[in-house]
């Protein structure tokens, strides 16, 4: 998203752009297997640490699983310039409606092409008069149901219209930033808004600018490769409304009204309205045009002076809601929130032995490079045979193996295991798979739902509430079952899981997929309130995706946690004590 050639991308950008490139092949109806190639080389990058940049410029991308001379040589200019000539060309070809249409639940791309090139759909609205009116069920290969169903998700999809997954928006936000911050009229420039707060999702990028140029600054966005059309809000804010339905918004201001204008643009609006609140009471008025005294604006050299001249202390942009956090800075009660480097190890990731992309020792090198103490593994349980489940003899057998390493690290005198565990499936009657001998193997076990999403709220209530009851239970996995802008999570009482698990000493998990980022950061707060323990986990099922922690450390900062309110933030000592005396008492 540059005038001019673009930084070159890591691996796991690089898999999304070609995981973009099948989608976008799909939906122009190209050859499947081209379109599923691309899609087979984005999971094996997804999964590598390799060097990119070093492979292409040796020749040896092909080197790489599931990637062919032709995938090589998009590889190849994307790590050179930071772009993908065909991704462009079949992005300037797919109509914009199109993405919408992909966030209609159970609607496959081959079928949106079908939709597009049969009926003329182009968007939500053409697809909805076109189902209404039976055209959609009179079409080969779908019929009523079909229909039924495909309207029941147009209102889904509605609903998620412009929004994106955190991660994306980050992305595209920090290309803006990239952009910005190479033009010599502009001194400085900052992510705000909703991003900046590290909302799991974003309806829109914001960013915020710092120079003496105002009309060049703003008139220059439109010119940048992905804006579909620029609209001016007023002399110092534009709004770009990229290729793919986002939109991205601009503000410039003068250098020395910027701090007072980072702190208004990454809101929220609950909060500037206690931030205004507080400058009344100081004698202060602060408004869009910054903080003034008397009517004249008061310069400020940063947004933490900003803050203390409010009498407050200095807010994080996570905890910036309106949820009691000015009241809390005035005080100077606000929390000691988690960061990164907190963590010591994490529970709930797969491996080979199940649906996960890298072995044990992989998994246990990946945890040691990151600094970590300790690492859980916890491939699917029997009941998941889609994703690979473990029957009886596997488990023995993972567990022989991770009994192995630990002996070898151990002779090598380092502080360091892996804890063996296991996503048990939590099945419809509420009951954990495997027997209780088996289970009892476990260092610990996550209890996940993964089936049975029809069930009413008081039935998946009382299922999820049994299985917090089973004294095998260490971790509530993923508790809602949610899919960030692709499914809502399944009817269920999360007061009542809440307090089922205070009362059962078990730990509910942040689990920190970007998909998911379930359990939601507003019940991690009530969780918290009421003691439980949080486990921040990547449902890793690859190297790579151990990352997603980060994410994870996201939603707990929003919630307000402390490093101690997190279960993997103990020491390796500490961890290994909770989960024997955990186990005593199964």
């Amino acid at each position: 998203m540059s005038e001019r050639q673009t930084a070159p991308l890591d691996a796991g950008e690089v898999a999304r752009l070609l995981a973009d490139i099948g989608t976008l092949s799909e939906l122009n109806g190209a050859n499947p297997f081209r379109a599923r190639a691309f899609a087979s080389a984005a999971r094996a990058l997804e999964g590598t640490s390799a060097d990119l940049s070093q492979l292409a410029a040796e020749g040896k991308l092909t080197s790489l699983a599931g990637v062919g001379p032709a995938i090589a040589e998009v590889i190849d200019e994307i790590v050179r310039t930071g772009r993908s000539t065909i991704h462009e060309e079949l992005t300037a070809t797919t109509p914009i409606g199109l993405y919408d249409l992909m966030r209609i639940p159970g609607l496959g791309n081959k079928r949106i092409h079908t939709l597009h090139t049969e009926l003329g759909v182009d968007s939500l609205e053409s697809l909805a008069t076109a189902a209404e009116a039976g055209r959609v069920a009179a079409l080969p290969g779908f019929g009523k149901k079909t229909e039924q169903k495909i309207l029941k998700g147009i209102g889904f999809a509605r609903a998620a219209l412009g929004r994106r997954r955190y991660p994306d928006a980050r992305e595209v936000a920090e290309r803006l930033l990239e952009w910005l911050g190479e033009r010599s009229d502009v001194v400085s420039a900052d992510i705000v808004g909703q991003v900046r707060r590290r909302l799991e999702v974003v309806d829109r990028v914001d960013l915020l600018a710092a120079t003496d140029d105002v009309g060049s600054v703003l008139e220059a966005l439109g010119t940048l490769h992905g804006v579909a059309e620029l609209t001016r809000e007023d002399e110092r804010r534009v709004v770009a409304r990229l290729n793919d339905g986002l939109t991205a918004r601009l503000r410039c201001v003068a250098p020395d009204l910027y701090a007072a204008a980072l702190a208004w643009e990454t809101g929220s609006e609950e909060h500037v309205a206690g931030l205004q609140k507080a400058a009344s009471a100081q004698g202060f008025e602060l408004t869009e045009a910054g903080l003034l005294r008397g009517g004249e604006a008061v310069r400020i050299s940063d947004e933490e002076r900003l803050y203390e001249e409010l009498g407050l202390q200095y807010v994080p942009p996570e905890l910036r809601e309106g949820l009691g956090e000015v009241e809390m800075a005035a005080e100077g009660t606000l929390p000691n929130l988690v960061v990164l480097e907190d963590l010591r190890g994490t529970f709930h990731c797969h491996t080979t032995y199940s649906d996960g992309k890298a072995t044990i020792a992989e998994m246990g090198e990946a945890a040691r490079a990151h600094g970590w103490s300790y690492l859980g593994l916890a491939d699917h349980s029997r009941a998941a045979a889609y994703a690979g489940g473990l029957s009886v003899e596997r488990v023995h057998e993972q567990q022989d193996e991770i009994d192995g390493w630990n002996s070898q690290i151990a002779r090598s005198g380092e502080k360091f295991r892996i804890f063996k565990g296991i996503e048990s499936d939590i099945l419809a009657d509420g009951s954990l798979d495997y027997d209780e001998e088996v289970l009892a193997s476990f260092d610990y076990i996550v209890g996940s739902v993964h089936s049975g999403f029809g069930m009413s709220e008081a039935a998946m209530t009382e299922r999820v509430v049994r299985a917090i009851r089973n004294p095998y239970l260490t971790i509530l996995g993923h508790p809602t079952g949610r899919l960030l802008l692709r499914r809502s999570g399944y009817p269920i009482d999360v007061r009542a899981v809440i307090e089922a698990a205070a009362s059962a000493g078990v730990v509910i998990e942040i689990n920190s997929n970007p998909h998911r980022l379930d359990l939601d950061w507003r019940d991690v707060r009530e969780a918290a309130e009421r003691g439980i323990l949080i486990a921040i986990n990547p449902d890793a099922h690859s190297v790579a995706a151990l990352d997603n922690v980060a994410y994870g450390i996201n939603m707990a900062r929003k919630a307000g946690l402390e490093a101690r309110q997190i279960l993997n933030t103990w020491t390796l000592a500490e961890v290994e004590s909770y989960l024997a005396e955990r186990n005593q008492k199964s």
